[in-house]
């Protein structure tokens, strides 16, 4: 996720040094530079956790420039939509460089392909199979809302707390329950492992999308 300082540090790099940064990249009135190049595998970095060389971050600033410009000219609703909650978040000032804005217009609408997967086409089955892939899944469980602990049993394979999930996950909710003997049980999931899982969803979606995404990309960049 980006952050407020991380995006105000790029900011102040981008500021100090644009004057003198080299051109990488001309054409059809864009230009890209040293510094858009690297304020992009920075946030990049911090918004993935991966690392982008410097061609596969020209590609992406041209195809993320064209992408923006397209719906800013056939979609301006859409446009100004994200910008509105972009800046809820993080603050209008934050937003008026243009390479950090563009950045983050792309990743949100990035997610709304995530979100319409998450929302109309996530099923029980795709979560369970997400769930086997893990080696383990050890999970404490107990009677007294989660006071003492009874047990930690593995849960990875467990078609009560599977649903249990998957329920809690489209609703928003955390109370994850299953049976045992009878006698209901209350899962104990904390921030943490609550991420882990929520993150291998994420990424199982961004996988299922990502055909879908690069063909809406590559068809608003046409020439």
């Amino acid at each position: 996720m980006v952050t407020k300082k991380l995006i105000i540090i790029f900011i102040c790099v981008f500021l100090y040094h644009h004057s003198y940064s080299n051109v990488l990249y001309e054409k059809d009135n864009l230009i890209i530079t040293e510094v858009d190049v690297d304020v992009y595998q920075k946030l990049y970095k911090d918004n993935y956790n991966l690392e982008i060389n410097k061609a596969n971050s020209i590609r992406d600033l041209v195809l993320i420039n064209n992408v923006i410009l397209y719906l800013e000219v056939n979609n301006p609703d859409f446009i100004n939509k994200i910008d509105s909650e972009l800046s809820l978040r993080f603050g209008q000032n934050l937003l008026k460089e243009n390479g950090t804005r563009n950045f983050l217009r792309f990743s949100r609408i990035r997610d709304e392909f995530i979100i319409n997967y998450f929302q109309n086409k996530l099923n029980l089955n795709e979560v369970s199979n997400i769930f086997n892939q893990l080696d383990s899944l050890d999970l404490p469980i107990s009677i007294d809302n989660c006071f003492i602990i009874k047990e930690i049993l593995d849960l990875k394979n467990n078609e009560e707390f599977i649903e249990s999930f998957f329920n809690n996950l489209k609703k928003n909710t955390r109370e994850f329950e299953i049976t045992i003997n009878k006698t209901k049980f209350k899962v104990c999931i904390n921030e943490t492992s609550y991420n882990t899982i929520e993150k291998l969803v994420v990424e199982y979606i961004q996988i299922k999308t990502a055909e879908e995404f690069e063909t809406f990309v590559y068809e608003k960049t046409k020439n």
